[in-house]
């Protein structure tokens, strides 16, 4: 028996494990690696067997493919890694020259590939045109956080059971998601501490919660707005740092002044009294946190005003208004960028320089915080402060996925020619479906190369389909992409199956074809050597050691040295940045697009609100659906509805019900329940059926149960930096016929 410490990457929670190997080389058990400082959460259903079944799946991608057929039809024929990056690599040399490198997308998934490599090699290429699935999470709150504060802080390492006195979750459902950071808070709450949780439902964490606001969906925003207002109509913020290291709070101040709790209450469902207490007792019970959330980057903008920037920058001056930064049990900034190699080996430099590029990314003119300008913008403001930049770029410039679709299909504001997806399901993971479907059909698309473990609805639409090694088959290092001040390093358990391949391998292969010579390590853990090169320590040393990690030590209170790293050097409530850029500074509150407020005519007809993106531990977004042991106990994408309104609608638990929205209408299960308010519904989104068979038109029950094929199209709506509107919009639900 052999055992190896990995990192177990079936999720994003990254969790330490011990792998078992018999001595024939076959994976036969994996257990929580209770030594590391990852591992003592144990793990969760999709890691364990369900990792292991994912390993030896039928359903596995394990040889290059190549479509013979037309795109979506399902006829491949196996072809050899060399043949397959041969003839890549040539269609990709005749586009950049005849059309440019911008012309070139790169749409990744999440953290089961290393988003490293791909910025790597975008970078190298000329292309900024690159989405990343954290631009439909991570992107509105992380670009916020640089545009306040200068750099954003941690994601969720703040957090310290014995010294932080109150928690808010807000944005998030930590106990289905991250199982690892939700046990800090539960262990935080037995040391006295006040958790408080924000959100629609009535999840395990708001029953866990001593406080559980029930907010009407897409009004964060104006509940944000009204703690601001309590909080500093009646001086409860940290007034010497507010004085000293803030500005713009005058102008805040005033603007406040239209959102007491009284008006508030009306907007977002939540009594005045409990909107004053949770004022209250963030602002006095320090040091407090307040968590990263995605659901609030969902809503979309609406005529008057944002309501994703207003969530997000509010969320912001909280943290920083009641003197929680950069104090112990509060929240830090990132050291990491300055304390290893990652920046400078990912040649973000080229981006901004390369000697092909001559235009901007496609989104830049309608969402102009995620432009090269903006980037300049930031590093212009940075520099004094973190001379190496910051690690996140890829949140700063990840373009608009709407604008990628409509380069392709309308060649506006110019072609684009080719699309990478890695990892990416973007049929399911994206809003408005069809328009995708669309755009990667389309004639004018010259190649569509993806990189996945399994087929699915998006990579049957390609021309090449690649098998990617899982996390059992690769080493591991990084930590959230420099997101955290920890990195780990994990063991590479097992060789690859078949002709799977490290995503690594594919970038280096494909930039040595197209002039990158020199610029690849032979292997990934060289690449890692390079990376750790400042901590005097080598990947392998790293991955032998008694604790295989690295903690970036905590320092307080820095900017008392070196200021924030914004324009001014201050936190700025009202971020010049996007004043330059031509945005409104002030976190101005608006309705999202379509609500029973902003179009009181289309509720009539569609009168519930419709939540989706509540993930359930079951599965990781699109992934897993195939595992039979994951399915077997959640086997139906599930519509939360409550049980008045079902009676209203002569629904029952189970019963087979449709979601119409104005674009369309899709089939999900009744699920009743009293954790959801009367008047909204929430579905369960990413799905789709891989039984189904994969090729047009039916491609894996695509168009039959997700949610995102009904979201709406419309830029206007797009939030402040290009998020989509993909929750609190407006359905209506009836029972679905007898077949």
């Amino acid at each position: 028996m052999i055992i190896k410490r990995a990192i177990c990457q079936q999720c994003s929670n990254w969790c330490a494990v011990l792998v078992h190997i018999d001595e024939t080389g076959k994976v036969i058990k994996i257990k929580p690696d209770i030594s590391h400082a990852f591992g003592k959460a144990g793990l969760c259903i999709k890691s364990g067997t369900s990792s292991i079944d994912f390993h030896y799946h039928k359903n596995r991608l394990n040889f290059p493919l190549k479509r013979t057929g037309e795109r979506g039809e399902g006829k491949w024929k196996k072809i050899s890694w060399p043949q397959a990056m041969d003839e890549i690599a040539n269609k990709f040399r005749k586009i950049k020259v005849d059309f440019g490198p911008e012309a070139v997308v790169y749409i990744g998934g999440d953290h089961r590939t290393n988003d490293a490599w791909s910025h790597r090699w975008c970078n190298l290429f000329g292309t900024p045109n690159v989405f990343y699935q954290g631009k439909n999470c991570g992107s509105a709150e992380f670009v916020m956080g640089m545009a306040v504060l200068g750099y954003p802080t941690l994601n969720h390492t703040g957090m310290e059971p014995d010294v932080t006195k109150c928690i808010i979750i807000w944005g998030a459902n930590y106990s289905e998601t991250h199982h690892r950071n939700y046990k800090l808070c539960l262990n935080a709450k037995r040391r006295g501490a006040i958790l408080i949780v924000i959100d629609p439902r009535k999840t395990k964490a708001a029953e866990d919660a001593d406080i559980h606001l029930q907010i009407r969906p897409g009004t964060d925003g104006a509940l944000g707005l009204a703690m601001l207002n309590v909080i500093i109509n009646e001086n409860l913020y940290d007034k010497d740092f507010t004085e000293k290291w803030c500005s713009g709070f005058e102008e805040l101040k005033d603007y406040v002044q239209g959102f007491s709790p009284e008006k508030v209450e009306k907007i977002t469902w939540i009594s005045q009294e409990d909107i004053k207490e949770v004022a209250r007792t963030y602002a006095t019970k320090k040091p407090s946190f307040i968590t990263w959330g995605t659901a609030i980057a969902h809503f979309g903008k609406g005529e008057k005003g944002d309501s994703v920037k207003s969530a997000v920058q509010c969320k912001t001056i909280l943290r920083a208004i009641c003197g929680n930064l950069e104090v112990e049990g509060g929240h830090h900034f990132r050291d990491s960028d300055e304390k290893i190699a990652l920046i400078e080996n990912m040649h973000y430099d080229r981006i901004l320089n390369h000697p092909l590029r001559t235009r901007d990314s496609v989104g830049a003119e309608d969402f102009k915080i995620s432009s090269l300008t903006a980037y300049k913008l930031f590093l212009e403001a940075m520099r004094p402060t973190y001379p190496k930049g910051f690690s996140y770029v890829h949140f700063l410039t990840t373009t608009s996925s709407w604008s990628i679709w409509n380069a392709i299909l309308k060649r506006d504001p110019y072609p684009v020619r080719a699309v990478i997806t890695q990892g990416s399901n973007a049929l399911v993971s994206m809003g408005y479906s069809r328009k995708i479907y669309n755009a990667l059909k389309d004639k004018n698309l010259d190649i569509h190369v993806s990189m996945d473990f399994a087929m699915t609805p998006t990579s049957v639409l390609a021309d090449y389909l690649l098998p990617a090694a899982d996390w059992l088959e690769k080493p591991f290092f990084l930590g959230q992409f420099g997101g955290e001040n920890l990195y780990t390093v994990g063991e590479q358990s097992v060789e690859p199956l078949y002709d799977r391949k490290n995503d690594y391998f594919f970038w280096k292969e494909l930039g040595i074809r197209l002039g990158q010579e020199g610029y690849w390590p032979e292997t990934v853990d060289k690449m890692f050597d390079l990376i750790l090169s400042p901590l005097k320590i080598s990947f392998h040393a790293l991955l032998n050691s008694e604790e295989p990690w690295v903690v970036i030590k905590k320092e307080f209170k820095r900017y008392e040295k070196r200021g924030f790293g914004t324009l001014s050097g201050k936190v700025e409530f009202l971020p010049s940045i996007l004043h330059k850029l031509g945005y409104d500074s002030l976190p101005r509150y608006g309705e999202p697009p379509r609500s029973p407020i902003s179009t009181p005519n289309l509720a009539k007809e569609f009168p519930l609100i419709l939540i989706t993106s509540g993930r359930v531990r079951h599965y990781y977004f699109s992934m897993g659906r195939d595992i039979e042991s994951i399915r077997r106990r959640y086997p139906y994408p599930l519509l939360e509805i409550h049980p008045r309104t079902a009676l209203e609608l002569g629904v029952s638990d189970g019963d087979e019900i449709i979601i119409e929205t104005p674009e369309g209408k899709i089939t999900q299960k009744a699920k009743l329940s009293n954790r959801i308010d009367p008047r909204v519904v929430h579905a369960d989104s990413h799905w789709w059926y891989p039984e189904k068979p994969l090729k047009d038109p039916i491609l894996g029950g695509v168009w039959e149960s997700n949610i995102n094929s009904i979201t709406f199209d419309n830029p206007k709506y797009n939030s402040f930096e290009g998020d989509t509107p993909l929750s609190a919009i407006l359905c209506k639900v009836y029972k679905a016929k007898c077949k």
